[in-house]
C-alpha cells in the first residue's frame, strides 16, 4: 500500500537526477508490490525471500557509488533529505541517519508515537556529540558504500540490522552523524498488537547486538 508513495519520495528529491539511482528491493512479496514498482522507471532487484538484512546485501552487489541510501517502503524522505545528509558527512563517518517523524498521526497510539519520535531525534543528535549514536534507521539512513562493505556488509542472523551496522562501524572506527535538516515521514503501528511486536523486534535485536560487543564495554580503545 506504500510502495508507490515511497518511490515517488525518492524521485521527486531534488538530489541531481544523474546522480540519483533507485533501487527497489522486492523480498518475496506475494501482494502487488512488485506489479506497482514496475510502473516507476526504477532498477528493481525481484528476488526470493530471505529478510532485510541480506536483501541488502544483495542490493549493494549492484551499487557502485561513493555513498548509499537506505529507505523502508513506508518511508518518506522530503525533497532536501539526501542532500542535508550527505552535507553532513565528514571523511572520517561511515554513515548518517535522519530526523524521522510520523506521518498524520491520528488515533492516540499514533500521536503517542509522534511524541516519542521527537524526542527520540533530539537524544539522537545529543548522542552525536559524544560519539555515541547507536542505530541508523531504516526510514532514512545514508551509508558510505565502501564503509559498509569493508565492514561485510548486514548481518542476517540480527533482529534489527540496522543497530547492530552501526555498531560495527563505530567499532571499526567510523563517526555515525545525525542530521535535523535531513527529514523523513514514516507510517508507524496503527494497533497496539502491531506496536507491541515491533517494541519487541526492536529490544531482542537490541539485546543481540549488545551481547555481541560485550567486550567493548569499558574498553578505552
Amino acid at each position: 500500500d506504500t510502495i508507490q508513495d515511497t518511490i515517488k519520495a525518492v524521485l521527486n528529491s531534488d538530489y541531481p537526477k544523474d546522480k540519483l539511482d533507485v533501487l527497489v528491493i522486492n523480498d518475496g512479496s506475494t501482494d502487488r508490490t512488485l506489479e506497482r514498482a514496475k510502473e516507476f522507471d526504477v532498477r528493481i532487484l525481484d528476488k526470493k525471500n530471505s529478510g532485510k538484512a541480506d536483501s541488502l546485501n544483495q542490493a549493494l552487489e549492484m551499487v557502485d557509488s561513493e555513498f548509499v541510501a537506505v529507505v523502508d517502503a513506508d518511508s518518506y524522505p522530503v525533497e532536501n533529505a539526501f542532500k542535508n545528509i550527505l552535507s553532513h558527512f565528514t571523511d572520517k563517518m561511515g554513515g548518517v541517519t535522519s530526523c524521522i517523524w510520523v506521518k498524520d498521526p491520528k488515533n492516540l497510539l499514533e500521536k503517542m508515537q509522534a511524541a516519542e519520535y521527537t524526542f527520540i531525534s533530539w537524544a539522537r543528535k545529543l548522542l552525536e556529540f559524544i560519539g555515541c549514536v547507536y542505530v541508523t534507521p531504516g526510514a532514512l539512513s545514508i551509508y558510505r558504500l565502501k564503509a559498509l562493505k569493508g565492514v561485510g556488509g548486514f548481518d542476517t542472523k540480527n533482529m534489527t540490522e540496522d543497530i547492530e551496522i552501526t555498531w560495527r562501524l563505530l567499532r571499526n572506527k567510523y563517526e555515525i552523524g545525525m542530521c535535523l535538516a535531513a527529514k523523513v515521514f514514516t507510517v508507524p503501528p496503527k494497533k497496539l498488537g502491531q506496536y507491541w511486536r515491533q517494541r519487541l523486534r526492536w529490544h531482542l535485536g537490541g539485546l543481540q547486538t549488545f551481547l555481541k560487543y560485550k567486550n567493548t564495554l569499558f574498553n578505552n580503545k
